[in-house]
């Protein structure tokens, strides 16, 4: 069904067999909980309880269900542009927020067994509240210490499936790897869910649900038919591309100072990439220069912001990384030396508060060199900006971290972080005839695994990560594990 909401971007029917699918999830988590049979004793209010609990509560579904939200209705571009300004700050308030959600979940699971006994509501949810009571350490194990082991445990199977694509010699294999590893995900959600549904209330009775093996049987055969047709159809439709090879910060296996003209010159002329990123400041008489950091702490051991400098002050300090000295280099002179060399260039504009005024100004004057290149920036309204001034280059925008949806705009590209991409949000932007780039890939097995989500462009350190087979079936494979 997730399919149909990427084909049909979203559509109320869909969405509505997605609730539908919960609630019936439900159903059947207030039946096991109360140890009953099938719809006997059937309670709308337990149902609706239990509900709520596992839209917020369960892995099952709380992930995918907020990501395919934030793919198709993501937050206003203003809200998501400030939390991703500040998300460090944010990002621990969020986090405990979300904490003490669970707690308060986790303290009312027993609910709906209370509603099927008769209780009213406030009683239920008190009963419930008294009756996962425990001490200060089981309440950090049963609450924190157990979900977080099923979900490391969780990740350590896909990553240990995703490893052992490596060893996949045909296509039968690759489907039997494909078919094990969701068989043993299933099991374990299965053994969260009894944990969830264990009733302290009830765990010194001998009452037991019937399990129907027939039916047990049918509904394991029946489950992985539907994974052979899906992964069957996944694996014939998906082609790899050929993604724009883009050097990270210029530089490629460490072959010089990042961001430095000697670096440009020596990744250009060994490895030809399709763009050259870069990342330019502003300084504090508002010169336009090649850096990544806001400050010089790490390459000059200065503590030296960009932004609170005089380039006069900037120009001659030796910077140090992987061996190789270099300098800070004026836009103007990289920009020139780029289009000497004819090589393109991604070009990130880094704004701080006290450079998000001006420092597109500083682009003005060089309208006419930046014929052919392309630019982006992390901030919202400084990629919007630079799309009305220059319509008519390539300007995107960096999405931080992909959490929280990418904001709606016109912009050409959108550059996505690797560790946190998602599928739902690759496809849909294609949908928009939005290019994809990814940063930064330091692996071939990540670029293979990209190059079959059909993304644009791969940013990495090491441009010979970025070679290799396209159409590989463990590369195929290991794509799906991924993102599937």
């Amino acid at each position: 069904m997730r399919q149909r909401f990427l084909a049909d971007l979203y559509q109320p029917f869909h969405l509505l067999l997605f609730f539908a699918l919960i609630l019936l999830y439900s159903i059947f988590f207030a039946q096991v909980q109360a140890k009953e049979k099938a719809l006997q004793n059937f309670s709308l209010k337990a149902a609706i309880v239990s509900f709520i609990f596992w839209l917020l509560l369960s892995p099952i579904f709380f992930f995918r269900f907020y990501q395919l939200l934030l793919v198709w209705q993501p937050l206003p571009a203003d809200l998501l542009s400030f939390f991703f300004l500040h998300r460090w700050k944010i990002l621990p308030v969020i986090i405990l927020f979300y904490l003490a959600i669970l707690y308060l979940l986790y303290r009312i699971i027993l609910t709906p067994h209370y509603l099927k006994q008769g209780y009213r509501l406030k009683t239920s949810l008190l009963f419930s509240w008294m009756n996962t009571k425990k001490g200060i350490i089981k309440q950090f194990v049963f609450f924190l210490l157990i979900p977080l082991a099923f979900f490391i445990i969780s990740l350590l199977i896909k990553s240990s499936f995703i490893w052992s694509t490596q060893l996949l010699s045909d296509s039968n294999t690759a489907m039997i790897l494909l078919l094990l590893h969701r068989v043993i995900q299933n099991i374990l959600r299965t053994l969260f869910f009894l944990y969830l549904a264990a009733n302290p209330a009830t765990a010194d009775t001998d009452t037991q649900t019937p399990v129907s093996k027939i039916w047990l049987g049918l509904t394991v055969i029946a489950c992985l038919s539907l994974y052979f047709l899906h992964y069957t159809q996944i694996t014939q439709g998906q082609r790899a591309v050929t993604p724009l090879a883009i050097s990270h910060r210029g530089v490629s296996n460490r072959n010089g100072v990042q961001n430095s003209v000697e670096a440009l010159k020596k990744t250009n002329k060994t490895m030809q990439p399709d763009l050259i990123e870069i990342d330019v400041q502003e300084t504090a008489d508002h010169q336009l220069v090649v850096i990544h950091d806001e400050d010089l702490k790490t390459l000059a051991n200065k503590d030296l912001r960009i932004d609170e400098t005089a380039w006069k002050d900037l120009k001659g300090l030796p910077l140090k990384e992987n061996s190789y000295i270099s300098k800070i280099p004026l836009f103007s002179d990289y920009l020139a030396t780029a289009n000497r060399l004819k090589q393109p260039l991604l070009i990130e504009l880094k704004v701080t508060a006290k450079t998000k005024a001006t420092i597109i100004h500083q682009l003005l004057p060089l309208k006419e060199q930046l014929a052919g290149h392309q630019l982006q920036s992390m901030d919202l309204d400084t990629a919007n900006h630079m799309k009305k001034i220059f319509p008519t280059l390539a300007v995107g925008y960096i999405l931080p971290f992909d959490l929280l949806g990418a904001p709606k705009t016109s912009l050409d590209f959108i550059n996505i972080e690797a560790k946190t991409a998602n599928g739902d949000l690759i496809q849909y932007l294609h949908q928009q005839k939005q290019k994809v780039y990814v940063w930064s890939i330091n692996s071939k097995q990540q670029a293979a695994v990209f190059r079959f989500q059909r993304v644009n462009g791969l940013l990495s350190d090491d441009l010979t990560v970025l070679s290799g087979h396209l159409d590989d079936i463990r590369s195929q494979t290991a794509s799906i594990l991924q993102f599937d």
